[in-house]
């Protein structure tokens, strides 16, 4: 149960590290006197963007989700859906497992259309995707069948 928000906790703490020991910090002697302060330093988008990437690389690689699911969670549109089935697998990967979610997906313009997916779950998590629940679902406008699902530990 506690895996997720190791792993979670973990990520944070590795990207502060990171971001502590390989950013640059400015120096003295490059643009005037530094403040006592600014001993600390503000962590810019290109940095968040690196980290991030970084992030994403490392779940792909433990096989937690595929390179098309994570395009489509980072550049799809976010909904809601429904789900209507749901069967496991017995397919497991630390502590997510892998299940078939049968989808009823809601467009935000207006109407709705049923999607199938694979997806692994945090096991802490599988009473969130029973059937009724609601889960937050990514699309690409005209590819509607292929989804993402994401469903947080907890």
């Amino acid at each position: 149960m506690f895996t997720p928000l190791l792993l979670g906790f973990f990520c944070f703490v590795v990207a502060g590290t990171a971001a502590t020991l390989f950013l640059p910090t400015r120096t003295a002697t490059e643009h005037g006197p530094v403040p006592e302060e600014a001993g600390e330093r503000l962590v810019t988008a290109a940095d968040m963007l690196a980290v991030r990437a970084a992030f994403d690389q490392m779940l792909i690689r433990k096989g937690l989700v595929t390179g098309d699911q994570l395009d489509l969670i980072r550049h799809g549109t976010k909904s809601r859906g429904v789900v209507t089935a749901m069967r496991t697998t017995g397919t497991s990967r630390e502590d997510y497992r892998e299940v078939e979610l049968d989808v009823m997906v809601r467009k935000p313009g207006g109407g709705q259309f049923p999607a199938h997916e694979i997806a692994l779950i945090p096991a802490s998590s599988l009473a969130k995707v029973s059937p009724g629940s609601i889960i937050d679902t990514y699309y690409r406008l005209g590819r509607e069948p292929a989804v993402a699902v994401c469903v947080p530990p907890g």
